[in-house]
């Protein structure tokens, strides 16, 4: 199957006279996931996972770029395909650059729509540095894809206020005071848009996001969408209440056109090749943003006291709703049963819509990873109906899960053991705790960036000769992206500092390939309350029982055990309100002082 659709790439690539066609994992709004219609990498290679870059050769070779979260799922996906897996991260794995280079390629072609501004031309710089030319020839997937799926039609809506803390209008003008008088700015970028109008819809599986475009006009806003998303009243009142005139989605190219000799804002970050190069042949003044992924991601991610309190109502909801099926789970293992992955995947969701059925519930944040034993390892494992495995009592179970609120967005993991843990494997748990706690507990100077606090979170495995690949924090959408910029905290260096009302994720994990794997995840806001003047800490936001069973509590240091003596009597108090008498039991066992 996937060397007949390599053959006829190969076939289109020959009619545009390339040797090479690169095929990266985004859609032209460069989300994190992508609607079906731009499935084209997992289509071209049967590897699914988020993240991966592909390059075929006209002669016959092909190989995938992709990360470590991904490297198992990869290496058994692409078994037979003839797709070289490359690990990126890794000695001895070569850049896209220099595979291309020594495969004797002369010309590369991609699809513009599919590369940022930034991304073309800096990838332009380095094949040209080894002799290699690039090229955006079009979207060849447009003719060799069979049945592929059309555009996403799903139902739209405006958030209200209420939930999101600032109405359009007021955001928009926030937005025109940092444009110069006549301009114009171009927002491609989905919940940059879905942020600054306050929309939300269902087009990508968990981000509720609507595909768009977005001109800010000094007067008015112009959305280029299908505008039958909306209903009439939702329509109307984007229309009056902040100035949004609708277009059909594909008429933006043309929009663009007409801004001959004007000024155009943009983000080459979050704009593509194909329509930026139509600015410059339109003769658009461009100015590009400044700041660092934009200057609506920067906005976005500092909630305001609105959306913060969202946060905090969706742990509660979503807390509850995890005390009832830790409950179940531990019940029905130390009965005998022996649930599968795929089982408890799907009766999470149950309990998760039955605690907020009525409080705003719209589906997961991303779907359900339920790894038991060396699936554990697998870090960003999906479990099938051939992969599906029962839980045992020999090895940890790793759950990383979350939720979608109208008020809130929820990203949380936990590792479980329904047995006796080995000394190896408390040793093991009790390092990523240690983790956990260090950097949950931090307090830093205003202007730190995360690359400085990570370490925090894996000194204790490094001291242990281990570490784990992927970053340890990622910021989180209000009812939007599970995963979000501008900050973060990882390995690599960002510029992006830290600053009050922004929400990220904590969690650091140990993954060992053919054991198990352990990841423990709160969410986390950045505040200075309770700070000197000048510092700043983590406030954790996630509120559920971290499992004990497997914490070798003689190792922590004092400062671990009050920290986490002190997290425990804070889920206590938030989440015994929305509890029966048999739950709050529970609950108090397992926030129990150690």
């Amino acid at each position: 199957m996937i060397w007949k659709r390599l053959e006829k790439l190969r076939g289109w690539m020959r009619e545009q006279r390339v040797g090479a066609f690169i095929v990266p994992s985004n859609d032209p709004h460069f989300s994190e996931y992508v609607a079906p219609h731009w499935g084209c990498r997992a289509w071209i290679s049967g590897f699914d996972g988020s993240a991966g870059t592909v390059a075929v050769t006209a002669d016959g070779r092909a190989a995938l770029w992709t990360d470590s979260r991904y490297f198992l799922q990869a290496e058994t996906q692409l078994t037979g395909t003839g797709i070289e897996l490359q690990r990126m991260g890794l000695a001895g794995t070569p850049s896209l650059t220099d595979w291309l280079s020594a495969c004797g390629i002369s010309r590369v072609g991609v699809d513009g729509r599919l590369f940022s501004r930034t991304t073309f031309e800096g990838l332009k710089g380095n094949l040209a540095a080894v002799g290699i030319e690039l090229t955006a020839v079009g979207d060849p997937f447009a003719t060799i894809w069979d049945g592929r799926p059309a555009l996403p039609d799903a139902r739209a809506m405006v958030l209200d206020a209420a939930y999101s803390g600032e109405a359009a209008i007021g955001k928009l003008g926030r937005i025109r005071a940092a444009m110069s008088d006549g301009a114009v700015r171009i927002v491609a970028v989905l919940d940059e848009i879905a942020w600054a109008l306050n929309i939300r819809g269902g087009d990508i599986a968990y981000n509720p996001v609507v595909v768009s475009y977005l001109a800010i006009e000094p007067e008015r806003a112009i959305l280029f969408v299908d505008r039958d998303k909306f209903t009439p009243d939702d329509r109307e009142r984007l229309r009056g209440e902040a100035r949004v005139e609708m277009r059909p989605y594909h008429t933006f190219s043309d929009y663009l056109g007409t801004w001959g000799g004007k000024t155009v804002i943009v983000d080459p970050n979050g704009l593509d090749q194909y329509h930026y190069t139509l600015l410059e042949t339109a003769g658009a003044r461009i100015v590009k943003e400044a700041t660092p992924y934009g200057m609506i991601s920067a906005m976005k991610a500092v909630k305001n006291p609105t959306e913060i309190a969202g946060f905090r109502r969706a742990m509660e909801v979503d807390g509850a709703a995890l005390v009832r099926f830790e409950m179940w789970l531990e019940k029905i293992v130390k009965a005998g049963e022996c649930p599968t992955e795929l089982e408890i995947a799907a009766k999470l969701h149950e309990f998760r819509q039955a605690a907020a059925a009525k409080e705003g519930f719209r589906g997961e944040s991303f779907e359900t990873i339920a790894g038991y034993g060396d699936h554990g390892a697998i870090v960003h494992y999906e479990a099938t109906p051939e992969s599906d495995i029962p839980v045992g009592t020999d090895s940890f179970l790793l759950i990383d899960s979350g939720g979608q609120y109208l008020y809130g967005t929820t990203d949380i993991t936990r590792t479980y053991h329904f047995g006796t843990p080995t000394a190896e494997q408390r040793q093991d748990y009790t390092a990523v705790l240690r983790g956990m706690i260090d950097l949950s507990a931090a307090r830093f100077p205003v202007g730190t960036r995360g690359a400085q606090l990570d370490v925090l979170a894996r000194r204790h495995l490094w001291n242990r000769g281990q570490n784990y690949l992927h970053g340890t924090g990622h910021g989180v959408g209000h009812f939007l992206c599970v995963h979000e910029g501008p900050q973060s905290i990882r390995m690599n260096e960002n510029p992006v500092v830290l600053e009050p009302g922004m929400v990220q994720s904590c969690e650091p994990g140990l993954y060992l390939a053919g054991r198990y794997g352990i990841r423990i995840e709160n969410l986390t806001l950045v505040t200075a309350e309770g700070c000197p003047e000048g510092f700043l800490r983590f406030e954790p936001l996630t509120l559920c029982p971290i499992s004990l069973r497997a914490v070798d509590t003689a190792v922590l240091d004092a400062d671990q055990r009050e920290w986490l003596n002190d997290y425990h009597a804070k889920v206590y108090e938030r989440l015994a309100p929305l509890l029966n008498t048999d739950e709050k039991q529970w609950l108090r066992d397992r926030t129990r002082p150690v």
